[in-house]
């Protein structure tokens, strides 16, 4: 197999054995400490900022004081947080959601605002040769200053961006100083607001150095075991006598090749491995690129390059092959928020995200609509999950709000684009990039221009990877969409100007145009880009049959804040059944659309993807019972309101419908071991029968069977009262300050069944060497505080994120709730 499909981004490292400065992080403490660090890139700034949300002027001098700032660590979401009374109204509450915001549903209630953050601290007693600044994200609209010193500011919120700070340092205290501004209103879902990513600080003893994101290894050739690879290096500043060592190692950390080479501003390798072990999502296997820039013996600048080895191709004939092996997209949309915890990217919240989404089968995401995070790529080559790199949710025209990022896009896009394609390039997980989701005006001639231009940036800065953009099924002079129009694809079939510079086009709803288009369009690969979740039974149909279709992403795999209530459903009058609106209103806070809930747990639409996808050959639910009379209506994206339960007090007699999804040819179903009926299942049932019995407390079973032999069974059971509460740990990670535990809240009955639709409220104490970061449900309505140490349960659990504080590691839980047994639990942090 030949290739260039694979690509990479630094991992900053600290030089070993550089010589020492002295720098002083303010950590927690009213005034600045000075504390010994090493030179070297990569060091977390995370810790001891001052904030401050608010406008102000003069917060930039140095000499401000600021001991009356809340002090924070990083990663930090203001726009979750609980904030003071409305003084001139105060049963108004200002955050963290607020019903009169502007855009209302689309931020999810979300407040914006401006904000401002500043970090002491102490350069010892020299300066280094260049010393560098590195936010992962600040949203948005940012600037920064270095001892009231204006460095520049940023405004994509999702894009990385780096300062110089070597010629405003000096040798004593230092002050550095940011101002966002989230207008509020910018973005069709909950951005976030201020360094809601991480901060890093690189000091360098000279001013050559590997350029940031200068590394890059790229898979030429994979045959009968061996690999060939293209290893790119750049430099900067480079003067004579400087030196570069390359070497790759294995997973094992064993040396599998190393070259050493006089320093150029731009170096390149060839490199054979043999016996090379490839990344898939089945086997997500990493090789590390050391690379080191010397002067003699002393060791100038050092980085640490994960990349995989592995090629990917793309044929309307044989589909997409990874490695020579067919493969489909079994694909997610999602945005970047971890539900309770706002925006805040943690990384072990961004670990959680793929753990959860490969354990529901999908291999492949999209983030929506931008550049996520480093920890997020990370975890995603990690763990083995394709992604699709999102540059923009628009270009010059604005969508729903004039402070979108359209204002900037002309000035900024070149420099954008170019940050997110080098940032992102090493990760293997990455296979496409694209410039655009749903992009107003597309068609006109300025638009394909753009499209042209964006397209070729792309390919200058990396040919080993296709070009593709989220089509929603406007043509002509597209328009600024309408909530339907730009979520349904109204419009008709795609025409070419849609995707003249496209290597692969994502199909936004088009379920209907797939055939017509290949047609039309015979050597185009597409895959959806958005789908609903009821049609994942045709569309999974059409992807098995046809190679020139490679995949499909859901809206979405997992819930999020904003677009508030478009996967909702309600109960209304049986003649208006189909009379929804797109979006819901106040006190909907989350879009509820997704494949797994706010705070991690699967969702009825997931149980029929399980069994399209082979994950389950069978699943059950139930409907929640609906009045005489009335009918359900469900929006867009929405699903039956059903429960993976069998307790239903005052339903007694009632009929009540219960749906089962397999992938087996008959069902049966049974109430306390007595057969009440079965169906057979045929290819155009949708691997879905439906029962509808008189409801009865007791042990509801299903079994499965295939050519007459049982191949699975599931049951639900009837829980008593509500006896206790239940803590368990379900994810943690990190280290340090970063480190944080997601802890589940349920309440169970005597016998440690779950309550599945209990809602009521649970307090939660944390001593220790801990603090609550997060405290929530994931009811959708729910607009409370989501810090708070009381919340309510919804369908009978809820979620604590906690992180780590002190020094003895060992924190506390305790739970309770009235009338019930309290829970205790231990967690000791590494």
């Amino acid at each position: 197999m030949d290739g260039l499909k694979m690509g990479r981004r630094d991992v900053l490292m600290t030089a070993a054995g550089a010589a020492a400065i002295g720098l002083a992080g303010q950590a927690r403490a009213a005034a600045p400490q000075p504390v010994a660090i090493g030179m070297g890139r990569g060091q977390l700034f995370d810790e001891g900022w001052r904030f401050h949300k608010g406008a102000g002027t003069g917060f930039e001098i140095p000499a401000l004081d600021d001991a009356g700032w809340r002090t924070i660590d990083l990663p930090h979401d203001w726009s979750v947080e609980d904030l003071p009374a409305d003084p001139g109204d105060p049963a108004r509450i200002i955050g963290p959601f607020d019903r009169k915001v502007e855009g209302g549903t689309l931020p999810g209630f979300a407040v914006g605002g401006e904000g401002w953050y500043r970090k002491h601290f102490r350069l010892a007693d020299a300066r280094p040769g260049r010393a560098e600044i590195l936010f992962d994200g600040v949203y948005m609209n940012s600037d920064i200053w270095l001892n009231g010193h204006h460095l520049g500011g940023h405004h994509n919120g999702y894009i990385p961006a780096a300062y110089d700070l070597t010629p405003y340092l000096i040798a004593g205290d230092n002050v550095l100083a940011v101002r966002v501004c989230n207008l509020g209103y910018n973005a069709r879902w909950h951005s976030g607001a201020g360094l809601y990513r991480h901060v890093w600080l690189d000091m360098l003893p000279a001013r050559a150095r590997i350029a940031r994101w200068g590394v890059n290894a790229v898979t030429r050739r994979i045959s009968e075991g061996s690999a060939d690879l293209a290893l790119e290096i750049g430099l900067e500043d480079v003067t004579p006598g400087l030196l570069v060592r390359s070497r790759i190692r294995d997973k094992g950390g064993r040396v599998v090749w190393e070259k050493e080479t006089p320093a150029a501003s731009q170096i390149t390798h060839s490199a054979s491995l043999a016996s090379a072990r490839l990344w898939s999502p089945e086997e997500p296997n990493l090789y590390i690129l050391e690379t080191e820039l010397y002067r003699g013996k002393t060791l100038v600048d050092r980085t640490e390059t994960p990349f995989g080895i592995r090629i990917l191709t793309f044929d309307a004939t044989d589909g997409m092959r990874i490695n020579g092996v067919a493969t489909k997209l079994r694909g997610g949309c999602v945005h970047h928020d971890h539900g309770i915890l706002g925006a805040a990217a943690f990384d072990a919240a961004e670990d959680r995200k793929v753990a959860l989404l490969k354990a529901r089968g999908f291999n492949a995401v999209r983030p929506s609509h931008n550049l996520f995070s480093p920890a997020f790529l990370r975890a995603c080559d990690q763990q083995g999950l394709f992604v699709i790199c999102e540059a923009f949710d628009m270009w010059r025209d604005q969508k729903f709000s004039p402070n979108d990022f359209s204002r900037f896009f002309e000035q900024d896009w070149q420099a954008d684009l170019t940050t997110m394609v080098m940032s992102a390039r090493h990760h293997p997980s990455v296979i496409m990039w694209s410039i655009g989701n749903e992009i107003p005006g597309r068609n006109t001639s300025h638009g394909v221009e753009t499209q042209w231009k964006l397209a070729n940036a792309v390919h200058r800065l990396d040919p080993s990877r296709p070009v593709t953009g989220a089509i929603n099924g406007f043509v002509g002079h597209e328009a600024t969409p309408s909530p339907s129009s730009a979520r349904t694809g109204s419009g008709g079939a795609t025409d070419r100007t849609s995707s003249l510079f496209l290597d692969l086009v994502g199909y936004n709803y088009k379920l209907t145009d797939y055939d017509a288009d290949h047609v039309r369009f015979p050597d185009r690969i597409f895959y959806g880009s958005e789908s609903f979740p009821k049609d994942v039974v045709a569309i999974w149909d059409k992807v098995g049959q046809s190679p020139w279709l490679i995949g499909d992403f859901v809206w979405t795999a997992m819930d999020y804040l904003g677009e508030a209530g478009i996967g909702g459903s309600s109960i209304v009058p049986a003649a208006a059944q189909n009379a929804m609106a797109a979006f819901a209103e106040w006190p909907w806070i989350n879009a509820y659309c997704g494949d797994i809930d706010l705070i991690g747990q699967q969702k009825p639409a997931s149980l029929l993807r399980d069994v399209v996808w082979g994950v389950s050959p069978l699943e059950i639910a139930v409907q929640r019972p609906v009045p005489e009379g009335k009918a359900e209506a469900l929006r867009y994206w929405g699903w039956s309101d059903e429960l993976q339960s069998w307790t239903w007090p005052g339903a007694e007699g009632r009929p009540i419908a219960v749906r089962v999804y397999s992938s087996c040819d008959r069902v049966e179903l049974r109430l306390d071991g007595h057969r009440v009926d079965s169906r057979d299942l045929r290819p155009a049932d949708g691997y879905r029968a439906e029962f509808t019995i008189p409801y009865q407390p007791g042990r509801l079973e299903v079994m499965a069977f295939r050519n007459g032999r049982e191949v699975a069974r599931r049951q639900i059971e009837t829980a008593g009262p509500a006896a206790a509460v239940r803590l368990v740990e379900e994810n943690r990670g990190g280290h340090g300050r970063q480190e944080i535990s997601f802890v589940r809240v349920e309440l169970v009955d005597v016998q440690g069944r779950l309550l599945p639709d209990l809602d009521h409220e649970v307090e939660l104490t944390v001593a220790g060497a801990g603090e609550l970061l997060a405290f929530g449900s994931a009811n959708p309505l729910a607009t409370g505080s989501l810090q708070s140490p009381r919340t309510r349960t919804w369908h009978g659990r809820a979620l604590a994120v906690v992180r780590s504080s002190g020094p003895s590691r060992t924190i506390i839980l305790n739970a309770r709730s009235e009338g019930k047994a309290s829970a205790t639990l231990k967690l000791r942090m590494a």
